[in-house]
């Protein structure tokens, strides 16, 4: 696996304790996943995906089409049972999810950034995840090629330019501008 390393079997528990270090870790169905620390551009282009969603869902404040959203995050933990803890780089919560010192399940949306420390198995086993634990869209995001591949319950669909998130009440996310 290119850039990133992976240890054998641990629990939450187990991961919990573990001391913080540069990079990015989390617990994927028990393997530690260890990657090295997010470079500029990848943090701009999240950074600015946070922005959007956060200031869509301003917007949309009260609407009846965004009831079922909650928050956006940007880096924000998600634990899913005893053996999976995902940081997704921009995220929004159910409206109503469960929390104790993390999250609990998926957020409603992920958007993971590819970058060249995630890996096509590293990323396919997260949605995966992701699905089991009650995600309703995912977004995964190619900054090289100027696309999104957006997932929903059965379908795939492949964005670029601007376009409206139906998830996001028809709110308009123009990659040109954050892929810049």
């Amino acid at each position: 696996m290119t850039g990133a390393t992976i240890a054998g079997y641990v629990t939450f528990e187990e991961f919990e304790q573990m001391p913080e270090q540069p990079g990015k870790q989390e617990l994927l169905k028990g393997e530690l996943i260890e990657l090295p620390p997010a470079k500029l551009k990848h943090n701009e282009i999240s950074e600015r995906l946070y922005r959007r969603v956060f200031a869509i869902l301003a917007e949309a404040h009260g609407r009846a089409e965004c009831a079922a959203l909650g928050k956006a995050h940007h880096e924000m933990g998600y634990r899913m049972g005893n053996h999976s803890w995902l940081q997704p780089d921009v995220s929004i919560t159910h409206s109503a999810q469960q929390a104790d010192d993390y999250y609990l399940g998926s957020p409603a949306l992920v958007v993971e950034v590819i970058s060249g420390e995630k890996t096509a198995d590293h990323i396919d086993g997260k949605i995966e995840e992701y699905w089991k634990n009650g995600v309703l869209e995912i977004w995964v995001v190619y900054p090289v090629r100027k696309h999104v591949w957006i997932y929903r319950p059965g379908t795939a669909e492949l964005r670029s330019g601007a376009f409206p998130s139906e998830l996001l009440a028809g709110g308009e996310i123009d990659l040109n501008e954050i892929l810049k």
